[in-house]
């Protein structure tokens, strides 16, 4: 038990032996009358179980606040879990949105090979490419000449157009992979 409270309860009970053992002694001559005295001891114990219930009460309230208080805090700290966890889950997410908008570096050789192809060929084979890779096909778009990627962008057009509207998209969107320093 908290030592405070034994105070709260032990404080009243020292009083009240106080008061009856003054009570049990015997009058010395000063002129009050024993029945004077009587009274005084009766009020002051009445007020002093009037004060002992209070006390307790008010230690019952106590105890109820402290039951509700550790309930709140445990609530808390589920939140507070649950927060950080969602807080992780929305980092991760940032960083994988980052990294889909960066296109990935593309060997120059593959680049001036797409440019000299056939546009014809090359939109087929940007195609193919796409469906196993889309982010590859974005870099290789993205680093060929505008005249040249022009070019096999209007034939890729009438092959599947939701395709060349993904990758038109995607070089928008995208920006090229930083050299490592």
């Amino acid at each position: 038990m908290n030592p405070r409270y034994l105070l709260w309860i032990s404080a009243p009970i020292a009083l009240s032996a106080g008061v009856l053992w003054l009570s049990a002694q015997e009058p010395k001559g000063d002129g009050r009358s024993p029945a004077a005295e009587g009274v005084k001891v009766a009020e002051l114990a009445s007020q002093l179980q009037t004060r002992e219930k209070a006390l307790a009460q008010k230690e019952a309230d106590l105890r109820q606040l402290e039951q509700r208080l550790n309930t709140l805090q445990i609530t808390l700290d589920k939140d507070r879990g649950d927060l950080a966890t969602r807080e992780k889950a929305v980092q991760e997410a940032l960083a994988k949105l980052e990294n889909l908008k960066v296109r990935p570096a593309i060997d120059p050789q593959i680049v001036r090979t797409y440019e000299s192809m056939d546009p014809a060929a090359g939109a087929q084979a940007m195609k193919e490419l796409a469906g196993q890779n889309l982010e590859v096909a974005v870099a290789l778009l993205a680093g060929m000449t505008p005249k040249k990627a022009a070019k096999l962008m209007d034939q890729l057009a009438p092959l599947d157009a939701k395709l060349a509207g993904r990758l038109s998209e995607r070089v928008g969107t995208s920006k090229p992979k930083e050299p490592a320093a």
